[in-house]
Parts: C-alpha cells; sequence; structure tokens
C-alpha cells in the first residue's frame, strides 16, 4: 500500500512538472520575464511585463471623459470625483511610460516633463486633496497639458505601429 501511494506520488509530481514547462523545458507561470528566461530577454527587457497589449488606451476614454466634464463647468467637482480623478490620471500616465518603454521608446525628457506638470497640477500624493478646483485658473492649463500629453502619447505610439 505504501509503494502505491508513493508511486501515485510520483507520477503526480511528474505530470504537474511537465504543465509548467513551455517548448525549450523553461519553466515560468508568471506574466513577467525572468532572467533565465531566454525568449523573454530577446523579446523585452528583464522584469518587465511581457503582454503584448498596451495598457494606457483602454484608460484614455474615461480621461478624456473626465477633462470635458472639468472643462464644460456643467457641474461642480466634489472633492472625491476629483480624488478619483486624480487616481485615474496617475494611473494613465505610468501606463503610457510602461508602452513606451515597451515600444522601444527612450524619452528624451519631454513626455516625462510634461507628465510630471500634470501631476503638479494635481497637487501631492494619495490622501491629499487636489490643488485643482472648478473655478481655479489652474484648470484651464492642466487640461490642456493632459490633453496635450494624451496626444503626444498617441502620436508617438503610432510611429511605433508604423515603423515596424
Amino acid at each position: 500500500m505504501t509503494r502505491a501511494v508513493l508511486f501515485l506520488g510520483a507520477v503526480l509530481c511528474i505530470a504537474c512538472d511537465r504543465e509548467n514547462r513551455d517548448s525549450r523545458g523553461n519553466a515560468s507561470a508568471s506574466a513577467y520575464t525572468a532572467d533565465s528566461d531566454s525568449s523573454a530577454r530577446e523579446d523585452g527587457l528583464a522584469g518587465t511585463n511581457s503582454g503584448a497589449e498596451l495598457e494606457a488606451p483602454r484608460l484614455i476614454p474615461a480621461v478624456q471623459n473626465q477633462l470635458n466634464l472639468m472643462g464644460s463647468g456643467s457641474r461642480q467637482p466634489n472633492p472625491d470625483n476629483l480624488t478619483s480623478y486624480k487616481n485615474l490620471a496617475g494611473d494613465l500616465i505610468n501606463s503610457m511610460i510602461a508602452d513606451l518603454y515597451r515600444a522601444g521608446y527612450a524619452d528624451s525628457g519631454n513626455f516625462r516633463s510634461l507628465a510630471d506638470s500634470v501631476l503638479g497640477d494635481l497637487g501631492g500624493g494619495a490622501g491629499t486633496s487636489s490643488g485643482l478646483e472648478q473655478s481655479s485658473p489652474q484648470l484651464p492649463q492642466h487640461i490642456d497639458r493632459m490633453q496635450r500629453l494624451i496626444r503626444q502619447y498617441q502620436q508617438t505610439m503610432r510611429t511605433a505601429a508604423e515603423r515596424r
């Protein structure tokens, strides 16, 4: 009986080990690359997300909708809406930067500088109040900066797609 249990345990271990290996014998269940994964090193940088899908395009419509609402002055935003927008804008900027690096573009400083200006408009870190208010003179400047940042990202990604 003990031999049967040991035999079944060994078979189970071998079967599980085969499921986690790719055709070259490399084992990885992570979406992130590792130094030992030679194909990941060839296709991208170690430690970066190896997925092919861009992150920022799915966030852009939500940010543009918020920008339109803030720019129209149709309603006075409450602090919770501004905090939500601040978090969404931060996520979008981080996603844009990741997408640009994934596409192989090193920032000349212009994109990061504009992104820093956009984040500076929004105030401090998490849990702090936003520096933007509907009556603030900074609001139109912020909206313009965020739209320029989105346009710059989209143009760069179009150039990257044409280059391939």
